[in-house]
């Protein structure tokens, strides 16, 4: 029960334990709702309100555990003199109590361009919400796909993971500008998830050459372990039951049976990820072990149970960590959005109400590493109210590039920095976005409430 029980920190008073108890909200959704599983809910939603006053009508943006931005390139793999472009640049936040996915066109950076005016409130340009129960993890890609059999997903390529439902959506051509509510292109069911979350996409095989079809990588904190999809086994539009091709086992406390020896993946609760195509590295923020874990090879992860997988790829989803981040020097409590750029890697952590970063993390070779954080942003002027979700927008040749998004469990805001690459301390944010959404005022009739809670089918 220590995990349903909001700690705090005696420091700054903020929750220790936001990221494990919204692991819990979603995956106790699923299950048959006992009375104790009503209480529990409720005492988290009652304990977080007090702490950090969310949203509390549906006008707003709710639990927005998700968020991806698309300037001209974007969460892509790019082959050396070659640019793509997207014809609108757009920005998409979740909005997982309200059951919704919104979406912001016009992202780059201009003077009429509301989404980067501090303390803005912004109304979306349309939202999605065909068939969502709860959408939280994001990803956008300007890199399209073919699968093996001649099926093309053109871009810009959306990628919306639902953690009520367990499914992916993909929407293929993606056209922010599109207020119908398309439905996904494409929906991946699998009987592996368990409130599946944070994606990313390897574009490149072990060898480095570039893939006709990514490699989606999905954290699944529901059942501890990480699941990959070669979306190459596609077949074409529609809802398609896809078998992994590979991942990782839970780890030590991975729902594992009473008396199972544990696993070497050191899993507990991963809630998202991220990969470094340049280094064949996959990323994982193990959010209920206080720690962040690299794994080299990470090609052969995401293809370790293809029957046709190279030689050289071991068919084990039984392996520890490269190097892991660990203890107190790291200030990881419950880490949760992840991304690796140019040689840093971010880590957003509701529990120290912080941005950490790690520059040149490349260069950690020591296993275990209680090692701190080259960077930190927090304090009180950063304005972080339980942070979770993390984005960066590297694309230096659009305003504003070098620049980083972090979601707010707490008060619903996006919050922006700008100088990715060398920003420290206790500062205030570049920019401070409110999202409302006003549409909603008679309640979202797709399945989401007027509460501002989630509702529930």
């Amino acid at each position: 029960m220590s995990d349903r029980v909001m700690n705090k920190d005696r420091t700054d008073f903020r929750p220790r334990r936001v990221n494990r108890l919204a692991v819990l909200l979603k995956a106790s959704m699923q299950r048959i709702w006992s009375s104790s599983l009503f209480l529990s809910l409720g005492v988290f939603l009652t304990t977080l309100t007090s702490c950090g006053n969310p949203p509390s009508n549906s006008n707003n943006t709710n639990f927005p555990y998700g968020i991806a931005v698309c300037s001209s390139s974007c969460n892509t793999y790019v082959q050396t003199g070659t640019t793509p472009t997207i014809s609108t640049p757009f920005a998409a936040v979740t909005s997982y109590g309200t059951h919704q996915i919104l979406i912001f066109t016009g992202y780059t950076n201009s003077t009429t361009n509301d989404w980067l005016i501090s303390n803005n409130s912004l109304s979306p340009t349309t939202a999605l919400y065909n068939s969502l129960q709860g959408p939280d993890g994001l990803l956008i890609s300007s890199q399209s796909f073919t699968t093996s059999n001649g099926y093309v997903c053109p871009a810009p390529v959306l990628y919306g993971a639902d953690g009520i439902s367990n499914l992916i959506g993909i929407w293929c051509g993606f056209n922010p500008n599109n207020g119908s509510n398309p439905g996904p292109t494409i929906t991946i069911n699998s009987g592996s998830f368990q409130s599946p979350e944070g994606m990313a996409l390897d574009w490149v095989n072990s060898s480095g050459k570039t893939l006709s079809a990514p490699i989606l990588f999905v954290a699944n904190p529901g059942s501890s372990d990480i699941l990959a999809f070669d979306l190459s086994q596609v077949t074409g539009a529609g809802t398609l039951s896809l078998s992994p091709s590979g991942g990782l086992l839970p780890g030590t406390h991975g729902g594992l049976p009473f008396g199972q020896p544990a696993n070497n993946t050191g899993l507990n609760g991963p809630a998202f990820v991220a990969f470094s195509n340049s280094k064949n590295t996959l990323f994982v923020s193990d959010t209920g072990n206080s720690q962040v874990n690299l794994y080299g090879n990470g090609y052969c992860i995401g293809v370790n149970q293809e029957s046709t997988r190279p030689s050289n790829c071991s068919s084990s989803q039984n392996i520890s960590p490269s190097v892991w981040f660990s203890g107190t020097n790291t200030y990881l409590s419950t880490p949760s959005g992840i991304a690796y750029y140019q040689g840093g890697l971010y880590v957003v952590d509701p529990g120290a109400a912080s941005v950490l970063i790690w520059d040149n993390v490349m260069n950690t070779v020591t296993p275990g590493g209680n090692i701190a954080p080259t960077r930190r942003i927090n304090g009180s002027n950063t304005n972080e109210n339980y942070p979770y979700a993390l984005v960066v927008d590297g694309n230096t040749n659009t305003p504003p590039g070098n620049t980083f998004f972090v979601s707010q469990l707490g008060s619903g805001r996006i919050l922006g920095y700008n100088n990715a690459t060398t920003i420290s301390g206790n500062i205030a944010p570049t920019y401070m976005i409110g999202v409302t959404n006003p549409s909603l005022s008679s309640g979202n009739t797709s399945g989401g409430g007027t509460t501002g809670y989630p509702g529930f089918p």
